[in-house]
């Protein structure tokens, strides 16, 4: 039981930590007249829809995990969805490996940002383009971290909604980097299209970065 436990606050402990160091550069870049959170002009309907689900399912995510390690008392789920498909959490330490790795690639995408940084695309200030670095290994390393903390609390907490919250998040955060691909291009050209050319779009195998 204590394992258990111990897990879950480990969890709760990393996922403030993403918001922590989140927080932290955004408080650090509007000091210095950046802004961060940019809304995407010429969205569609339907891509709207898919940026207002992806917000609600992160939070609703991240009250999830709240709620299980506290524990709190108000559950937002059917007791359907509460269905433990992992039953041996805590078990393994490969969970914690997971999610340990999604903090230190979302910290390292943050450093390697710099003042380049946004939720969105900038359009107007764009910032510059960030080719090394972590960016080196991986064109989306902020998503790959997201996915990949996903995917560590559905085995950390083993139970169905988690699941679902991890497959829908991976699907939605790949099409927002589908999109973000064709705005890059058009905002950066040729630099980001080369870019796009050396390195993958979640990890490569080796550092294609030209010295």
């Amino acid at each position: 039981m204590m394992l258990v436990r111990f897990f879950d606050w480990f969890l709760l402990a990393a996922l403030f930590c993403l918001l922590g160091l989140g927080a932290m550069r955004m408080v650090a870049l509007r000091s210095r007249g950046i802004r961060v959170v940019v809304i995407e002009r010429n969205r569609t309907i339907v891509q709207d829809l898919l940026d207002r689900v992806q917000v609600l399912s992160l939070l609703f995510m991240a009250y999830e995990i709240v709620a299980y390690a506290w524990p709190l008392p108000a559950q937002l789920v059917p007791p359907w969805l509460d269905t433990i498909l992992v039953a041996t959490r805590g078990a393994d330490v490969v969970e914690a490996v997971i999610v340990l790795t999604a903090i230190v690639v979302y910290g390292l995408a943050l450093r390697a940002f710099g003042e380049s940084w946004r939720l969105g695309i900038d359009r107007d200030k764009p910032g510059e383009l960030v080719t090394d670095g972590i960016f080196a290994w991986s064109r989306n390393p902020v998503y790959l971290a997201l996915d990949l903390f996903a995917i560590g609390t559905f085995f950390i907490l083993g139970r169905l909604i988690f699941l679902i919250l991890a497959l829908a998040n991976v699907v939605m955060f790949h099409l927002l980097i589908r999109r973000e691909e064709r705005s890059l291009t058009q905002v950066y050209g040729d630099a980001y299209h080369d870019y796009y050319v050396r390195v993958g779009r979640y990890f490569t195998l080796h550092s294609t970065r030209d010295d």
